[in-house]
């Protein structure tokens, strides 16, 4: 049994990952030449050796050492098609700033292509062209792991902070970007486009967090679709992973910007717009845009269908008919006129047939092969990468039991030390149960320390994705870890009954054998299954017989459901015994009151042993529900195929040059029978333009969405199990996960469509996407229409099992939803916690709705004008509603109606225990933030209040307060925001000209104050009077500070005294005059002061009076001797 248990944890990390990542390492390495790079010469010399593209292949390059390319002439890499082993190094100073497009370091990297372990630093900025351009690779077709580029990466088209374009049998692992990407079209942190897989990438980078103008060039328009995105000069399909993606993005995550305010269409935190699948990813970034903005993905593309069926066009068959008669007659005319010229025609007409036929083959073959693996190859990944995801938490939570174990090991011998020789166990039977005690001990740390063990080798496996031998490395930690797990659990189990048989007193031993061999046959039926399934594919690994192993290992899936349900099973079974050893110890006679505690942590055990085999259960049920995975290996039959066509084409040249001897000249029957075919042509045409100018049907007509059927295969147009914990702001359709569920106006039935049937002109569309088990956290701001915290307007689709804790809001427009802003699909199973505010049509699922089943609110609405609801604001006339319910004060479900059954209100209990209830749902806090840091998170339970407020973090210059709510009734989570007001520098007693004036700094809520009274008092002897005023400053923020009052004098034309009341009475102070106003320095809250009229000193008067009529006598007697003098000399 010990041996079987740890096949539960490694089955599917085995060898079938190794095999599908080991292939190209293996074609590198069979060349047997290694290339040494140790300086800035020897890349040089690299690049101008690949510029033959066969040159690489089958070559290893080693970086011996960190490279600065700073100052060479170093060019692109042209193409590599080798391993390039960076070893952990690191190439500087890269700089692309000449012509060109394709650039990177590399510019092509082939199918055959590995880089890995490598680190670049550097800038990619073309002068001209300035398309498909990445920091690593502008084009990738292999796979890139463990590579860093840091830098900056500008350009047009096609940008990547690693990789332009990731074509579809790229595979880029545990890559990383820092730094700045800017681009017009398609630029995303890892690859500007992705059709290949993107798995455990992580981008911290800024993107397109500049406006970047787009110019319009009409030479470069793509005239085959005039309305391509791409053609729009704007900023489009911008992501912080990929700009475009229609491949796989598993388990990526993006902590940087991504985008400009009011600027850009497709804008996302993983990726501008997705078609393809997308599982795993997290945005923490903040995301800005202007039309289709989402935390996840911008605009969720769906998959298109286009189904042609067999309709009755008799004209139309009646004029091919007509023109095969033509060609016939034509034939024959030929036959007539040379039999000679008639058999070249029919050699030349057979030799065409082989040939396509030949070339139909080889074609099918060669796509089918590579298709078929490529697809097969990017989902191996991507299923390990999500198994390992998947048993970490698992794994987290078998730590908790085993210390539970502990715990039970410890309570049992403190049991033991308690009753003593009162237990009448007898002295062998006591030493046997001690020493059974720490065995159980032991057992219960190694187990521990195993499951410690396995959680690091399962993070080394995913951090080895992308390299075979760091993959088998990891996996041989990861079967060690189990082996010793599975050994500590077998020694727990045969502890437990060991200790069950030294307590057993008689009455349900058969019962307790009976529990746990059902236990051990249960888990023995499980550990067998992934065994089959792990042997099949080992067994063929290495000779090639993949074929023969892909029956194997289907056989082994479905045995692995099968072992899921014997797990699910065996988790009740291990229940059962625990609850019957539990029994068991409390009938032990004298020890029952001792061993109470015991019985009671061992069925805690239990319980959460139960959990863990349900989780486990779960995870290999939905891995076995997946396709099984067959890699088709390459065969004989291409090569015979391919040697079948060069003889076919050879015969053919013959044939020509035959036909051109025979034929001699043309002949006006052969000119009429050409014409006439030419005239059939017309005919055709006019009938075909006249079918499509009658029918009368709608284009959307045509299109039927099919998101809601279960559909075997792997899903495109998917966004699973993904969150967002950022911002995101934008202009219309702006939500926390995809901006918009809609299809793109540029899609083009030749390249963008998957076809079945016949091509007939009866045809419709299929379409389908899905966003699936996404949780929201960060708020949401929309400008106008359509803002939800998971899609923002929905076209078409299914939104099932999401979740939403982020604020959403519209400023100025409507259709606000907690799950969507508008739908026309279906959203179902989904729940809602958060506030909704904005204009018309606000509702706790949807703002305007058609398909709500099973969805439940807890949500406050703040503004709306009208239709506003807990479930929507409204719903379609068609609209199917069902099952959903509420809780709120004031709401009701629909436009302020409830329905019941339909749509109805319940108390927060029941909501909470409403089956498939999220954990976090229930929880209610106030998260107290101070710029943009958490202060404190305070839990609340409904309808109750807090206690106190979290003190506000000091901010120099503010004065701070919490936002104005009622702290005692609160009834939903939210965030609130510091307030933080600049301090005032002036505080008035009102009036334009004011009386009073305070000059210091201040709180918003300070405020002045002043009272008025005559007063007089006695100072050395004089008596004073004046009018006295008492000035309050009041600031319930601030501590008392210094501050200056300014007081208006009575009259500006006179001179004043300033007194000052203190304890020791009036007191005359200098002071300071500043216009119409008299200054004066305070250090205390209140202060008293008087103005007093200042006379002019009686002396002084009398003294300047007697200096001026001195001064008026001397002048007058001066005149008079002047007169006196002046009338003596005239006699």
């Amino acid at each position: 049994m010990r041996r079987k248990i740890h096949k539960c944890l490694s089955f599917l990390l085995a060898a079938v990952l190794l095999a599908s990542l080991a292939a190209p390492a293996a074609l590198a390495a069979e060349g047997g030449d290694t290339v040494f790079v140790r300086t800035a010469e020897d890349l040089v010399q690299l690049a101008e050796n690949c510029t033959l593209d066969s040159w690489s292949q089958g070559r290893i390059v080693r970086l011996e050492a960190d490279i600065d390319l700073s100052g060479t002439d170093f060019t692109p890499i042209p193409t590599f098609g080798g391993t390039f082993e960076g070893q952990g190094h690191t190439i500087s100073g890269l700089s692309i700033t000449g012509s060109g497009n394709v650039r990177g370091l590399f510019r092509y990297i082939q199918p055959s292509g590995v880089v890995r372990d490598l680190s670049v630093e550097g800038r990619v900025d073309p002068s001209d062209r300035k398309n498909t351009l990445g920091g690593i690779a502008g084009s990738n077709r292999g796979l890139l792991a463990g590579c860093t580029f840091h830098g900056t990466v500008r350009g047009a088209d096609s940008i990547g902070g690693l990789v332009g374009i990731n074509e579809s049998s790229g595979q880029i692992v545990n890559c990383t970007f820092s730094g700045a990407v800017t681009g017009e079209h398609y630029a995303g942190g890892i690859a500007g486009q992705n059709y290949g897989a993107v798995i455990q990438c992580r981008n911290s980078g800024s993107i397109n967090t500049t406006e970047v103008d787009a110019e319009l060039d009409l030479d470069a328009i793509n005239r085959e679709q005039l309305n391509a995105a791409e053609n729009v000069p704007v900023c489009t399909d911008i992501g912080g992973v990929a700009g475009y993606s229609s491949g796989i993005i598993q388990s990526c995550t993006n902590s940087g910007s991504v985008g400009y305010d009011h600027v850009g269409y497709n804008i996302g935190g993983i990726v501008g717009r997705q078609s393809g699948y997308l599982d795993g990813c997290a945005n923490s970034g903040d995301i800005l845009g202007r039309k289709d903005v989402g935390g996840v993905a911008g605009q969720l593309e769906p998959e298109v269908r286009l189904l042609y069926d067999q309709g009755q066009m008799g004209e139309l068959l009646d004029a091919l008919d007509g023109l095969g008669d033509l060609l016939d007659q034509t034939q024959q005319d030929l036959r007539g006129t040379s039999d000679a010229l008639s058999d070249r025609m029919d050699a030349i007409s057979a030799r065409t047939d082989e040939a396509r036929e030949a070339v139909g083959d080889l074609a099918d073959s060669a796509a089918d092969w590579t298709n078929e693996n490529i697809e097969e190859l990017n989902s191996l990944t991507a299923r390990i990468s999500w198994l390992i995801d998947q048993l970490a938490p698992i794994l987290d939570d078998a730590v908790d039991v085993m210390d539970l174990v502990e715990d039970l090991a410890d309570e049992l011998g403190n049991a033991l030390d308690e009753v003593g020789a009162a237990s009448g166990l007898g002295d062998q039977a006591e030493q046997e149960l001690r020493a059974a005690v720490q065995s159980l001990r032991r057992a219960a740390s190694s187990g521990k320390e195993a499951v410690a063990r396995l959680l690091s080798a399962l993070e080394h496996l995913g951090a080895a994705l992308g390299s075979a031998l760091q993959s088998q490395e990891a996996m041989e930690e990861v079967r060690a870890a189990a082996g010793d797990l599975a050994a500590a659990l077998g020694d727990m189990s045969d502890t437990l009954a060991e200790i069950a048989r030294i307590l057993w007193n008689g009455g349900d031993e058969a019962a307790l054998g009976e529990a746990a061999q059902a236990l051990a046959d249960t888990l023995a039926r499980a550990g067998g299954a992934l065994e089959q399934a792990a042997n099949a594919v080992a067994a063929h690994m290495d000779s090639g017989e993949l074929e023969e192993a892909g029956k194997d290992a289907a056989a082994a899936w479905q045995a692995l459901g099968e072992a899921a349900q014997a797990l699910r099973a065996a988790a009740g079974h291990a229940t059962d015994a625990a609850a019957l050893l539990a029994k068991l110890l409390a009938q032990g006679g004298d020890l029952a009151e001792a061993f109470r505690d015991p019985g009671r942590t061992l069925e805690k055990v239990a319980s959460r042993a139960s959990r863990l085999g349900e989780d486990l259960a779960d995870v290999f049920w939905e891995l076995a529900e997946e396709p099984t995975i067959t890699i088709r290996p390459i065969d004989s039959a291409i090569r015979e195929q391919g040697d079948a066509l060069g003889d076919v084409f050879a015969g053919l040249l013959e044939d020509g040059d035959a036909l051109r001897e025979t034929m001699s000249a043309a002949t006006d029957t052969l000119l009429d029978d050409l014409e006439a075919i030419g005239d059939q042509f017309r005919v055709i045409t006019d009938l075909l333009r006249d079918l499509l100018e009658q029918t009368g049907e709608e284009l959307s007509d045509r299109f039927e969405d099919i998101s809601d059927q279960e559909t075997s295969g792997p899903d495109t147009g998917c966004v699973a199990n993904s969150r967002n914990t950022g911002t995101v702001e934008g202009d219309i359709n702006v939500a926390g996960i995809v901006g918009s569920m809609a299809i793109e106006y540029d899609f083009d039935p030749e390249d963008d469509l998957i076809e079945e049937g016949d091509r007939s002109l009866d045809f419709r569309y299929q379409t389908k996407a899905v966003v699936r088990a996404c949780m929201n956290r960060g708020g949401v701001t929309g400008k106008r229409d359509y803002a939800g915290g998971v899609v923002g307007l929905m076209d078409l689709g299914r939104v099932s099992g999401c979740e939403n804790y982020g604020d959403i809001a519209s400023t100025d427009g409507g259709y606000v939803g907690g799950i969507a802003g508008a739908s026309w699909g279906t959203i179902r199973d989904s729940w809602v916690k958060c506030h909704l505010s904005g204009g018309d049509y606000i509702g706790g699922v949807a703002g305007l709705g058609a398909t709500l089943e099973n969805c439940h609110t807890l949500v406050e609405i703040e503004e709306c004008s009208a239709y506003l609801g807990a479930v929507a604001g409204d719903v379609d006339a068609d609209a199917a509603v069902s099952d959903n319910t509420f809780t709120s004060e004031r709401l009701g479900a629909l436009d302020g109606i409830s329905y019941a059954g339909h749509a109805e209100p319940v108390d927060f209990d029941t909501l909470c225990t409403t089956p498939g209830v999220p954990e976090s749902f229930s929880r209610l806090e106030l998260t107290f933030v101070a710029d943009g840091v958490v202060v404190e998170v305070v839990p609340f339970q409904y309808g109750e209040g807090i206690d106190a407020l979290p003190e506000i973090p000091a901010k120099k210059g503010c004065s701070a307060s919490w936002p104005d709510l009622d702290y005692t009734c609160l009834t939903a989570s939210q965030t609130l925001e510091a307030e933080y007001t600049p301090y005032t520098s002036a505080l008035t007693d009102g009036g334009e000209l004011p009386e009073i004036l305070v000059d210091g700094s201040f709180s918003s809520r300070a405020q002045v104050s002043h009272t008025t009274e005559e007063v007089a008092w006695t100072d050395g002897g004089a008596e004073y009077a004046g009018t006295a005023y008492t000035v309050t400053v009041e600031d319930p923020d601030l501590e008392q500070a210094a501050y200056t009052v300014h007081c208006r004098l009575p009259d500006p034309g006179k001179r004043y005294d300033l007194w000052v009341l203190s304890e020791d009475g009036w007191t005359k102070t200098d002071a300071r005059l500043d216009g119409q106003y008299l200054l004066l320095e305070s250090q205390t809250g209140t202060v008293t002061f008087c103005l007093t009229e200042r006379a002019g000193p009686l002396a002084v008067v009398i003294l300047a009076v007697g200096f001026a009529g001195l001064l008026i006598g001397f002048c007058w007697l001066i005149r008079w001797r002047r007169k006196g003098t002046a009338a003596g000399r005239k006699h």
